[in-house]
């Protein structure tokens, strides 16, 4: 495993830069990863204060490796934690050697997604402003635009201006129309929208809806009693939705799209 070459690194390089795993993360600090193999070795690259997306082509984080997937696995910043979350991969997501679903960050840790290899640690806000936070392993000498530039342009442009749109199919067949105009969503008998309350077979806290700045729509099973199912497959962890894919909770199918 490729954590095990590097763990030696790890207290040397904790050493040099000041930050050790007992480093408590607050509004003061930003999360970094730096590269430390594949084919962007010793950059840096400053995580997003909300969500940050890796993979191979459509992503925050674009690693050119043919082991990582499109849509490959994310970093969220929850209550100023950073938690890393599989989304589905092929090949999975590493951190300190162990494959992972779900797992909170501390600093030093080490993630391997393919055969790319990232050091996560915090720094300064100040000391990292002018680090992008949209970054691309693929080096390009010509002049056509790179996906980095697309996605880019296209988050400048969704921004503030995408919601969600849940058209929802209830086990008597009623059907409802349900817009949210919020980043995170919960489906459940405690919602404060739809009539999921009249399903017993839905959890009272049984899906997450998340949207991202640039129009994706994931979703996440919350422990609930009977599951969540993505095109008739139970799921687990974080899955991106595609607006052609039933989600279905309870007796409810669920189509889910991002509206502008």
């Amino acid at each position: 495993m490729i954590y095990n070459d590097l763990i030696s690194q790890e207290n040397d390089w904790g050493k040099e830069t000041g930050m050790t795993n007992k480093a408590k993360p607050d509004k003061d600090k930003r999360g970094v990863l730096v590269c430390i193999s594949g084919k962007s070795q010793n950059e840096l690259v400053k995580l997003r204060r909300d969500n940050t997306i890796f993979g191979r082509e459509k992503a925050d984080i674009i690693v050119s490796d043919l082991e990582v997937s499109a849509t490959h696995c994310q970093i969220q910043c929850i209550e100023d934690t950073y938690h890393i979350f599989d989304m589905n991969s092929s090949n999975g997501t590493f951190v300190n050697g162990q494959r992972i679903v779900k797992a909170r960050l501390k600093e030093g840790d080490v993630l391997e997604i393919g055969k790319t290899v990232f050091r996560f640690g915090l720094e300064d806000e100040k000391n990292v402003r002018h680090i992008p936070t949209l970054y691309s392993s693929t080096k390009r000498s010509d002049k056509t635009t790179s996906l980095v530039d697309t996605l880019i342009e296209r988050e400048l442009k969704l921004a503030n201006k995408v919601f969600l749109e849940i058209v929802v199919t209830y086990g008597n067949n009623h059907r409802e129309t349900i817009e949210l105009h919020q980043k995170v969503a919960y489906i459940g008998r405690a919602s404060s929208f739809g009539s999921f309350d009249q399903d017993t077979e839905i959890s009272r806290k049984h899906l997450m809806i998340k949207l991202n700045d640039t129009g994706e729509v994931f979703i996440e099973d919350q422990g609930s009693t009977n599951g969540a199912f993505l095109n008739g497959q139970k799921i687990t962890g974080m899955h991106r939705v595609q607006p052609t894919d039933e989600v279905r909770v309870g007796r409810c199918v669920l189509k889910i799209t991002a509206k502008t």
